[in-house]
């Protein structure tokens, strides 16, 4: 994602977010449009295929294939998405087929603008050619993630270097919004546009940072699927957001973004999970042109896995949507607390080790997993730092062990 360091650019991120605020107002009175306000009715569930490697023909490979059981495509390859002309002719095809698609954006290479993306017109054109099916920017990825793993002080992560766990939480909700405003707002100047994201980590700060929708990566294993919805869930709910799953199912965290090992995984199972999860989004990844054990025409997708998709489409039409938002109790976790939740020893902010606090809470997630299953969401007792929210649940169960029901 390469993000740059909050401190040591700072001025450099104000100033052009200035002059780049006053070009895109400018702009604005001279005649460009904001994307209008579409009214048609969309799908209780997005269930698709993110393209996140290879060229136009794979897309349209894989759309292909999943045609009638998939009403979502994320063109998730650079190779295509910062190739304009080529972009909107994969648009045109999606939806001529009947699909809703998303398009991903990728930091600079080494600046700030311009971004690795469609040119600056594009998304203003987006919604008036496309319409609803157009559904908005996946802007960067695993924010979280490399809070949490990246080296320290490197300069990609969203905050590098802090004084306390409020203020590692205030930078980097600083950063990382500086940059989506930066390219949302004022280089492609679509403000009203919805941004998505993945991560394995953080979401309640990814939300904070002005990001829509996150996809909770879900790795194959249903225990720690269950934490990562729990965990994704509650944050979208408690800020007023949609969240969803992507089946990734990569190795480890640093490997999940190039390589989808599905051999042994269930596709169906973990779809259906995030269906019962009340996801409002379920999106398999896949990486063709990518050096993975498996190849097949379509990426890392197998015939098997093909046919999972298409059994669990099946399922959807024919069985009644899961009761929205399930859970009526979340755990409440101490303000700012950044811990990663992959493990009992996992960092906090990836800043500091864990400490005396993070096996209880671990132990009192995974307990309280095991009573109530999807009935549970994992949230925060402050928005971020003392700023109060209303957390909607009957039962709220707090890390300090003292419960209370609103």
């Amino acid at each position: 994602m390469g993000f740059l360091s909050y401190r040591s650019n700072t001025k450099t991120i104000l100033a052009v977010l200035a002059a780049l605020l006053v070009f895109a107002l400018l702009v604005t009175v001279v005649g460009f449009h904001l994307l209008p306000e579409k009214t048609a009715d969309k799908p209780d569930a997005f269930i698709g295929v993110d393209v996140g490697y290879g060229d136009a023909n794979a897309i349209y490979n894989v759309s292909n294939a999943v045609s009638g059981y998939a009403n979502l495509i994320i063109i998730g390859s650079t190779d295509v998405t910062a190739n304009t002309t080529e972009l909107t002719k994969v648009c045109d095809y999606l939806y001529q087929k009947g699909f809703y698609f998303i398009v991903y954006v990728g930091f600079g290479n080494g600046t700030v603008f311009p971004p690795t993306g469609p040119d600056s017109t594009f998304f203003q054109m987006a919604n008036s050619r496309w319409g609803t099916k157009f559904l908005g920017a996946y802007i960067f990825d695993e924010a979280g993630g490399k809070q949490l793993d990246l080296p320290n002080r490197n300069p990609d992560r969203p905050a590098p270097i802090a004084s306390n766990y409020s203020d590692v939480a205030m930078h980097y909700i600083i950063d990382v919004q500086t940059y989506l405003s930066l390219y949302k707002d004022v280089y492609y100047s679509v403000p009203q546009m919805k941004l998505f994201t993945s991560d394995y980590a953080l979401y309640w700060y990814d939300y904070c940072s002005s990001y829509d929708v996150v996809f909770a990566e879900f790795l194959g294993n249903q225990s720690q699927n269950q934490l990562a919805a729990s965990l994704d869930r509650g944050a979208a709910k408690s800020l007023d957001k949609e969240w969803g799953a992507i089946l990734t199912f990569g190795p480890s965290p640093e490997e999940m973004s190039h390589v989808a090992a599905f051999e042994n995984v269930n596709l169906y199972d973990e779809m259906l999970q995030a269906w019962q999860n009340d996801a409002r989004y379920i999106v398999v990844f896949d990486a063709p042109g990518v050096n993975h054990t498996t190849t097949t025409p379509y990426g890392v997708l197998t015939t098997q896995d093909l046919n999972d998709m298409k059994n669990f489409w099946n399922y959807a039409q024919t069985h009644q949507r899961p009761e929205l938002d399930p859970a009526q109790t979340a755990y409440v976790l101490p303000t700012d607390y950044g811990y990663g939740f992959r493990g009992p020893n996992d960092t906090i902010w990836g800043l500091w080790p864990a400490d005396a606090l993070t096996p209880k809470i671990w132990n009192d997630a995974n307990n309280l997993l095991s009573t109530y299953g999807l009935n549970l969401d994992i949230v925060y007792e402050t928005k971020t730092d003392s700023i109060p929210i209303n957390l909607p649940y009957k039962t709220l169960i707090f890390w300090n062990s003292t419960t209370t029901h609103p």
